[in-house]
């Protein structure tokens, strides 16, 4: 017997019924369907939003500086020519004294901005540091002059200068007799104490300068340095920066990052040195490189036969010895000579190794006047009033008098061609006010570009193995780029470093392996 099944569709309504009036109100999902006469048709898929990937790109700026033109006389002062279609405007913008202790005041930063004629206008720019090395203003045409008018093809390239150096308001706080011994390491004072011989001048100039600078004279630092970068960021309107620092614009980038790590869409820190670095330890990096850059001088030197003769290496030891004890060439001091190998092998890459051997060869034959122009580059490119105030300022941990004379004996034999030296450099800043290390980045999300120099004799190679595990430490992935020449700054001198350069300044993304590039 067939059982008799219960009107279902009353069974249907009844229950529809009894749930819209206990719940009061239906509940619609998002982007409903209706139906309708002509049935229920597809009404589009719902809305999704993907968050973007990757660090943020590279803004323009929405408020500008007030440029002018400097093309002439920029290019002019770096003795460097213009290279075609590409112009320069300077700027400069105040920034506070000092924010972080306090003291009241500002000072004027000075800024180069290079364009050319194939740079987007609505690009953002390269924010370039070169920090105490050499002022910003002088190392960007120079870099423009050999390969950098690659980067404005996509993006402008803007040139800060550290304060009181460049076109930042540059110091004058030494007297003439001061900064030239300091230069010539008093090496011509009667006494048998080097050490304190230096140490009498160095008093007199860091009281003059930090009388000079007062009341900011704990404000020449790094981290200042790095705030007023965030002070052009803020000006210029923009939520983040492309930075590239080279050498001790690599420390004040990553300073940067310590401090604002979320502003940062670029790091690019080539030839850098850790930021908690002591004096010491940065002092005899330098050494090696230089030493490393010499010897790679004397083989190219050789296999060119260059008018060094067939023992380059020996030649410009002699030299050094005559200067040592007060016969070199035209009467120069051995720092200045070192100083101006030094700079160089570092800066002058558009044939630098055969203008140097020539200078040297000529200097001992009694021509002095190629070395002459050689040693006053060097003095003037690298040893004004501002770098001595912000070198110093920078200088951690710094050793005693007593410490300094066991490594003038001790660094001499080990080093023998710029041991001495690079010890006695270090009195410079023995009374300068105590400083503390700038803080290391964290949660940094940035993948950073590191690029180093196998024989950078102004810091040496062993800085890119430390700052990666600051990276790492910090958060952030990198990528490693060397270059096996001699000079200071693989971005501004290898055509071969530049590429990663310019792939990683467009998309952010690293390289998938580290690099060697060849010299």
């Amino acid at each position: 017997m067939r059982r008799r099944r219960q009107p279902i569709r009353a069974l249907c309504l009844a229950t529809v019924a009894s749930v819209v009036l206990a719940g009061c109100a239906p509940i619609l999902a998002a982007n409903p369907r209706f139906a309708t006469n002509s049935g229920a048709n597809p009404q589009g898929q719902p809305e999704t939003t993907q968050a973007p990937t990757g660090p943020p790109p590279v803004e323009a700026p929405k408020n500008e500086l007030a440029w002018q033109d400097c093309t002439s006389r920029v290019f002019r002062d770096a003795q460097v020519p213009a290279p075609a279609g590409v112009s320069l405007d300077c700027a400069d913008y105040d920034a506070d004294l000092d924010s972080i202790n306090g003291a009241s005041g500002s000072v004027t930063i000075g800024v180069v901005r290079a364009k050319s004629v194939a740079t987007p206008s609505d690009a953002g720019p390269l924010v370039m540091t070169t920090g105490t090395d050499l002022p910003s203003s002088v190392e960007l045409p120079m870099w423009l002059a050999r390969n950098g008018t690659d980067v404005l093809k996509t993006n402008p390239i803007v040139a800060v200068d550290r304060r009181g150096t460049g076109m930042s308001g540059e110091l004058d706080c030494r007297d003439l007799f001061d900064r030239q011994e300091m230069f010539d390491q008093a090496q011509f004072e009667a006494g048998d104490d080097p050490v304190a011989n230096l140490g009498a001048i160095v008093q007199t100039a860091t009281t003059s300068c930090t009388d000079t600078i007062a009341p900011g004279d704990s404000a020449y630092d790094t981290v200042h340095a790095a705030e007023d970068i965030e002070r052009l960021r803020s000006t210029w309107d923009v939520p983040t920066l492309a930075l590239l620092g080279v050498g001790n614009g690599a420390q004040v980038a990553l300073a940067y990052a310590g401090t604002h790590a979320n502003k940062v869409s670029r790091l690019i820190l080539d030839s850098p040195l850790p930021l908690a670095i002591g004096a010491e330890a940065a002092a005899e990096q330098k050494v090696k490189g230089q030493q490393a850059a010499l010897d790679a001088f004397a083989a190219q030197c050789t296999a060119t036969g260059c008018p060094l003769g067939p023992d380059p290496k020996g030649a410009v030891d002699a030299l050094l010895a005559a200067a040592r004890a007060g016969q070199g060439p035209g009467g120069v001091s051995v720092s200045a000579l070192v100083d101006a190998i030094t700079t160089a092998l570092a800066f002058d890459q558009s044939g630098s190794r055969a203008a140097l051997a020539g200078a040297l060869a000529a200097a001992r034959d009694g021509n002095t006047g190629a070395l002459n122009d050689l040693v006053n580059q060097a003095e003037t490119l690298r040893h004004t009033d501002g770098q001595f105030v912000n070198s110093c300022s920078d200088a951690l941990n710094r050793p005693t008098p007593d410490r300094v004379r066991e490594l003038v004996v001790g660094w001499d034999r080990l080093y023998p061609q710029f041991g001495r030296v690079g010890a006695l450099d270090m009195v410079d800043c023995l009374n300068w006010p105590s400083s503390t290390p700038p803080k290391e980045p964290q949660n940094l999300k940035t993948p950073v570009l590191l690029l180093g120099v196998q024989n950078d004799p102004i810091v040496g190679n062993e800085g890119v193995a430390a700052v990666a595990a600051t990276v790492i430490n910090g958060g952030a992935t990198n990528r490693r780029i060397i270059w096996q020449g001699t000079g200071h700054g693989a971005v501004t001198s290898s055509p071969c470093a530049l590429g990663p350069v310019l792939a990683y300044l467009q998309s952010g993304n690293l390289p998938s392996t580290d690099t060697y590039c060849p010299a």
